[in-house]
């Protein structure tokens, strides 16, 4: 049951939070990012620290995107006083884990002013701590790590490319990395080029690849429609925001499954999101941190969406090691198929991770050392900045 997870804690007991921290972060990016229209050559945001007892700690990120997100990282710095104000000498409960609860049931706290961003963080500690607190055993759902390691299918990424040469370097890199779920981004290049690059892409991966398709709004219907036309003998499991928003309504004239992602800010309640009231055509939903009000309103989306048959994909919006495996466990817990595949090879672009080990990617799955979040994770000096609290 999704709401409430019961894994190996035996009764419930309570535990105190003795300490709260705050610092800013700095990733450099491996190269400059243009997001919107800014370019980003790092990405900033705050980690946040929670200590317990017997030397529990549990960490979470605050990072809203500059150039994606409305909320800024100031705004979330100003959450930071009532955070510490909160968190002090709190008691949390460990016991059957309220997924859908605020604060994922641990504690019953004021949160409702605190940006999605803020709350996603310390909702991501509060795991780290429950995790802990059962001695990682606490995990019905979650995939086994017997070597040390949880294992979550990823999506690689393809981008047309105006050379030729780069297209067979992408087609070689992919082979290697064993992905079969490639994320294709469309609507960039001349569309008879983008459309024999695809076709030979799928040709070269062979039988067992699924193909999303992104297109970031970037097409008009009559070019959509042409699109599926070339393609629609090909294994898509689905077309994500391919028309303008003002268009968006009519990518249901066309059989492909509809994705979701920036449109959802403006369509899904942010504390009761519920997928299974959005137009019919859309049979798949991307989830990005700061999206809704934490980790407890994501899981509320997710078991209305697959209640509905809609499916969930979390995704990251470079977003550093520490989130990618709280969304990796989280996709478990929350029971979203373990066979489905998320956006979460996004930590290449970066050039540091905020705590070591970081997570790797082998076999088309992302590689989540399992002390990453069971309290034997190491900080980063070099990318830690002002403690803010």
């Amino acid at each position: 049951m999704l709401s409430s997870h019961r894994g190996g804690f035996r009764g419930t007991f309570t535990m105190r939070i003795i300490g709260t921290e705050v610092y800013r972060f700095s990733l450099p990016f491996a190269r400059p990012v243009t997001v919107g229209r800014k370019v980003l050559p790092d990405r900033d945001g705050l980690l946040i620290a929670l200590r317990a007892g017997n030397n529990h700690c549990g960490y979470g990120e605050i990072a809203p995107l500059a150039g994606f997100d409305t909320v800024t990282l100031e705004r979330c710095l100003q959450d930071i006083p009532s955070v510490g104000k909160t968190m002090k000498s709190l008691c949390v409960t460990c016991g059957p884990l309220l997924l859908t609860e605020p604060l994922l049931g641990m504690a019953d706290a004021p949160v409702s002013s605190w940006t999605e961003h803020t709350l996603f963080g310390v909702e991501s500690a509060l795991l780290g701590l429950y995790l802990q607190a059962g001695g990682g055993k606490s995990r019905n759902n979650l995939p086994p790590f017997a070597d040390g390691t949880w294992r979550i299918p990823v999506n690689a990424l393809f981008i047309p490319e105006p050379a030729e040469e780069g297209l067979e370097r992408q087609i070689r890199d992919l082979k290697n990395s064993g992905a079969t779920t490639i994320k294709i981004k469309i609507g960039r290049l001349p569309e008879n080029g983008e459309i024999r690059q695809i076709r030979i892409l799928a040709e070269e991966m062979g039988t067992g690849v699924s193909l999303r398709l992104d297109g970031n709004r970037n097409l008009t219907a009559a070019a959509y429609r042409r699109y599926f036309e070339a393609l629609c003998d090909l294994p898509v499991e689905y077309v994500e925001e391919p028309l303008a928003e003002a268009e968006l309504e009519k990518a249901g004239d066309l059989p492909w499954p509809l994705a979701l992602d920036e449109s959802l800010a403006g369509l899904l309640d942010p504390e009761e999101p519920r997928p299974s009231e959005l137009d019919p055509a859309v049979r798949a939903v991307i989830l990005k941190p700061g999206l809704l009000r934490g980790l407890h309103a994501m899981a509320r989306a997710v078991e209305d969406a697959e209640r509905s048959g809609i499916r969930t994909i979390l995704s990251s919006a470079f977003n550093s090691g520490l989130t990618l495996s709280v969304l990796g466990v989280f996709s478990r817990l929350a029971g979203i198929p373990p066979e489905t595949a998320h956006g979460l090879d996004t930590l290449r672009y970066l050039a540091a991770d905020i705590l070591t080990p970081s997570p790797g990617l082998s076999g088309g799955k992302l590689e989540i050392p399992a002390g990453l979040l069971l309290g034997r994770a190491l900080l980063n000096p070099s990318c830690l900045g002002e403690k803010v609290l």
